[in-house]
């Protein structure tokens, strides 16, 4: 089973390799639009330019936010870690307690 933060790292990958592959039919098609003679073909290629770069945008705000929340989310592992450990005392005989918080 895959943890949070690898599934997180494969996102990411993922974007990165869509975002490429974007950015590669985003210059194809603006190559393609000035070699056609029709206007009406010119144009279309041109709104699927306009297109891919709006799914750029996007996929940038994704990438943010995928990133922030795994940031957001080991800091508070962190924290948990931290608080876990502060709420356990160890008793002489070995045996641990529950203490109430700090």
């Amino acid at each position: 089973m895959q943890t949070q933060h690898e599934k997180a790292e494969k996102t990411l990958l993922a974007i990165k390799e869509f975002k490429r592959y974007l950015e590669g039919v985003e210059g194809e098609l603006g190559r393609m639009s000035k070699k056609f003679s029709n206007k009406e073909i010119a144009q279309g290629v041109g709104f699927a330019v306009t297109g891919i770069h709006e799914a750029l945008t996007y996929l940038g705000i994704v990438k943010k936010v995928v990133e922030k929340t795994e940031r957001i989310v080991a800091k508070k592992n962190i924290v948990s870690g931290n608080e876990a450990g502060a709420l356990v005392d160890s008793l002489p005989d070995g045996r641990t307690s529950v203490s109430g918080k700090p």
